[in-house]
């Protein structure tokens, strides 16, 4: 219960369609029924949230039951999503009961982890959600982009029709997915989101194209992209914009950059949601020809410390050894609040209460942003998230949570 008599309840089945409706106000975008109906097969209908004013709805939210790629493994988490309120009832705590709802749901159904794509960042903070991954984002020339020693093209391309592909694509993904944490598992349901439908995609000129790239090995890379036309009086000057591009070895990632580069009228490529060590960074000659900016990716809350520590390794190699005392703040989730052991062996950890001395101190937003394995503890200082409370301790961090690779999440949801 909010203040102003607003409740909040499991949005009833049947007014699912209106929630997602309500939530075109707050985001300004439409949902029409065809993206309803994706979201309903994705979705736990009981694990979507309504805040009703007298009957009406004025906030939604919902939670999407996910497997999210950790160092190591993966885990079962909430992908938080949708959440809006009304213009007309801002301030009034519904966002914070709302909030309150989806992480004790998370924790009744023991997922250790929530997460999401935050619109404002600033918001989500308040509830321990910290920076997970960083967000690459793309603008640029194509006629300026070369790669570095302009090595031979090898394999071939092969552009699918709309509504086909997913038994191509599907195997490249899970590939690149056991490479890095921030993935999401997907369903054949999920996918549908993902490729060109042919409900919307089999014909006009702005149409999303699925294109693979092949070897004698099989399908090493794909593409998900549009094109937007335009002309000048210097001739072509259309828009290329990538919703996903992955590859599952290096000469895929390569080549299915390239492909990209060097679709016929288009000047610029555009793109997000890449990791910040992305190869392109290494594949082209000039990097700042790629028009790079830097932005938030998804934000990640710890919700079981114990299962979520336990349930990653540790070590550039996944074989670390050593141990950690650590003092966490938690006012939000106050059963993760207190002081915790870390020990890890062979990179598998065991979490527990101690009543030890303490070497670290950091908040929930700090372990999460420490727990893909793309931030230090010795940065995370740095900006005073974390305190050394026994000397050499950050560097004992840095030697456990830290990946090889950058934790990348290349879907929003």
């Amino acid at each position: 219960m909010c203040a102003m008599s607003v409740e909040i309840l499991p949005c009833p089945p049947e007014r699912f369609g209106e929630l997602l409706r309500t939530a075109e106000i707050g985001f300004s975008e439409d949902a029409p029924d065809d993206l309803i109906e994706r979201v309903r097969k994705i979705s736990d209908p009981e694990r979507f949230v309504a805040a009703l004013d007298a009957g009406q709805i004025v906030g939604t939210s919902g939670v999407f039951s996910v497997s999210l790629s950790v160092p190591g493994g993966e885990l079962p988490t909430g992908g938080v999503t949708w959440v809006t309120v009304l213009p007309s009832h801002r301030r009034r705590g519904i966002l914070r009961g709302m909030m309150r709802q989806m992480i004790d749901d998370c924790h009744a159904r023991n997922e250790p982890l929530a997460m999401l794509w935050a619109s404002e960042a600033s918001i989500y903070q308040r509830f321990g959600y910290g920076l997970g991954t960083w967000s690459m984002n793309l603008e640029a020339e194509t006629m300026q982009v070369r790669f570095a020693g302009d090595p031979a093209g090898t394999g071939s391309f092969r552009m699918i029709p709309a509504g086909e592909g997913m038994d191509l694509v599907a195997p490249v993904y899970d590939a690149a997915r056991s490479q890095r944490a921030g993935f999401l598992g997907r369903t054949p349901d999920w996918w549908v989101g993902q490729l060109p439908r042919t409900d919307k995609d089999a014909h006009g000129g702005e149409a999303r194209r699925l294109v693979v790239y092949e070897t004698e090995s099989g399908v090493e890379g794909y593409a998900v992209y549009k094109t937007k036309p335009d002309w000048g009086v210097r001739g072509p000057n259309g828009t290329l914009t990538v919703d996903e591009a992955v590859g599952s070895t290096t000469r895929g990632t390569r080549e299915i950059w390239r492909f990209l580069f060097g679709v016929d009228l288009v000047r610029t490529l555009k793109t997000w949601r890449l990791p910040t060590d992305h190869p392109l960074l290494g594949l082209v000659a000039e990097p700042r020809r790629l028009g790079i900016t830097l932005g938030d990716g998804v934000w990640l809350r710890i919700v079981d410390v114990k299962t979520a520590l336990e349930g990653r390794t540790y070590g550039l190699a996944g074989n670390a050894t050593g141990g950690l005392n650590f003092e966490l703040q938690d006012e939000y989730c106050p059963w993760n609040a207190g002081r915790w052991r870390l020990d890890v062996s062979d990179g598998h950890g065991v979490a527990q209460r101690t009543d030890k001395p303490a070497d670290l101190a950091l908040d929930a937003n700090a372990l999460a942003s420490l727990f893909l394995g793309g931030f230090k503890a010795t940065a995370l200082a740095a900006a005073g998230r974390v305190g050394e409370l026994r000397p050499g301790s950050l560097a004992a961090a840095d030697a456990l949570f830290p990946t090889v690779l950058q934790p990348w999440c290349p879907q929003e949801f």
